[in-house]
């Protein structure tokens, strides 16, 4: 897996971690995306292959990025190998080889990997804070923002995002906010063994998000 993402600094002294793709091999199809609560500990590693993150902005979202400078490579955090297991089956012990790129995103940007000092941090003015619905596209969505994007002081932006989101593209989703659980990554790592309710969780996002990859692979054949 390789990282790239947009990073910048402002007046405040805060770091910001943006858009961001996590690649797998040299294929620029988009496999899905997540959103979580915001940016942890990855850290900037040097640059990023802009050739590669044009090129999937133009082919996914016919889009050409104007200013490519923020961009930088990363080294992958924890939570990013969690959601590329999501992704790939391993939780549901059915792993296989991953070819794309996962869009993730947060509901707010600034790189803080202390939860507790993030949102301390948070206010609601804050230039970091989500607005890209737009790039979901009609693929899956993982969304991961927990219990803090569920009932905590950013659920404004939480269920925003959600009813923004047509769900019959990840139709494992409740149409009511409140009756999904919306874990996190980490917890499911830590929990999908031992929590009935994490375990199926991270078996039907699996499910659904091979159903969804066997029908646009036909859908790629016949066209």
């Amino acid at each position: 897996m390789k990282v790239y993402a947009e990073y910048f600094n402002i007046e405040n002294g805060n770091d910001y971690r943006r858009k961001t793709l996590l690649q797998f091999g040299d294929n620029t199809d988009l496999i899905g995306s997540a959103v979580l609560i915001n940016p942890g500990s990855a850290e900037p590693i040097g640059s990023a292959d802009l050739n590669f993150i044009q090129a999937f902005y133009q082919k996914n979202h016919n889009l050409e990025l104007e200013d490519l400078s923020l961009w930088k490579s990363f080294n992958p955090d924890p939570t990013m190998g969690q959601l590329a297991k999501l992704f790939n089956g391993w939780y549901a012990g059915k792993e296989r080889t991953l070819s794309g790129v996962i869009q993730l995103f947060n509901c707010f940007y600034l790189k803080e990997q202390d939860l507790d000092l993030a949102m301390a941090l948070y206010h609601k003015k804050d230039v970091g804070v989500f607005n890209e619905s737009s790039f979901f596209k009609d693929r899956p969505v993982y969304f991961g923002w927990g219990n803090t994007g569920k009932y905590g002081k950013i659920k404004d932006i939480a269920l925003n995002i959600f009813n923004s989101y047509n769900i019959q593209n990840t139709p494992i989703y409740h149409s009511a906010f409140e009756e999904n659980c919306f874990y996190h990554p980490g917890y499911l790592n830590r929990s999908y063994k031992k929590t009935p309710r994490a375990s199926k969780s991270s078996k039907n996002f699996l499910v659904y998000f091979e159903l969804y990859s066997f029908t646009f692979l036909l859908f790629q054949t016949s066209n």
